[in-house]
């Protein structure tokens, strides 16, 4: 005959697992189904990055499509499933240099990632933004709706005569040439004490109906001189 087990006081009892044991079943103490829990919480951040990745360009985003850019910037989704996300929107060209200055990367910035980003700069500093309700993240995204952003970043050959940033332009090539809205260039610096100007941005914004959920080719040129022509399938991006 099976020897029961003697009942104890949880608060005394040296084997804390021996009445946990008894009423959760072998195995499950909270420990355990606090594991579990993140677990499960883990799981369906990825859920959501997983759904980000199917879609295409979204040229409207909805509060559900609010609150799955705010989940995708805090915890419980890990800093690898943001670095995943954000991967698919830089593209390496590498070209070759132009006078002194080479493209090195093309970034796109959409409505969705644009949230997103702000997002994480909120996550950062652990405020409240977006936890009350979404009428501050409706705001903070007002200016950029209905725009998404390309973004070329320029290197400079130090042992070439830099005169500046460059003149660089960008145009979407495909059906129809799309012109950005605007475009807005950024030296950046390098050097200590003395500063060097090391390269440059070039970032143009367009409009995102304009741009659809096609493959176009960013034509980056100064003035009509082609310097690189990388192709963005803007259907897999969100």
């Amino acid at each position: 005959m099976e020897k029961p087990v003697p009942a104890c006081d949880e608060g005394s009892c040296e084997n804390r697992g021996c009445s946990m044991a008894s009423r959760h079943g072998a195995g499950s103490v909270p420990q355990a189904a606090s594991r579990s829990s993140l677990k499960i919480a883990q799981a369906a951040a990825m859920v959501v990055l997983l759904a980000s990745e199917a879609g295409a360009l979204n040229l409207r985003v909805t509060p559900a499509d609010m609150q799955r850019a705010l989940t995708l910037a805090r915890w419980p989704t890990t800093d690898r499933d943001r670095v995943q996300f954000h991967e698919r929107y830089t593209f390496t060209v590498n070209s070759p240099t132009v006078d002194y200055f080479a493209v090195r990367t093309v970034e796109v910035v959409t409505e969705f990632r644009r949230l997103e980003l702000i997002a994480e700069e909120h996550a950062r500093i652990n405020d409240t933004f977006g936890r009350a309700g979404l009428h501050e993240v409706e705001e903070a995204l007002r200016p950029w709706r209905g725009r998404l952003s390309i973004i070329v970043s320029l290197v400079f050959d130090p042992a070439k005569y830099i005169t500046g940033v460059p003149p660089v332009d960008l145009v979407l090539e495909g059906p129809t040439l799309i012109a950005p809205i605007e475009t807005r260039r950024t030296g950046l610096y390098g050097g200590g004490r003395q500063p060097v100007l090391v390269g440059c941005t070039v970032e143009s914004v367009f409009q995102s109906d304009a741009v659809g959920q096609e493959e176009r080719a960013v034509f980056i040129h100064r003035g009509g001189t082609p310097i690189a022509r990388p192709p963005i399938d803007f259907s897999k991006l969100e």
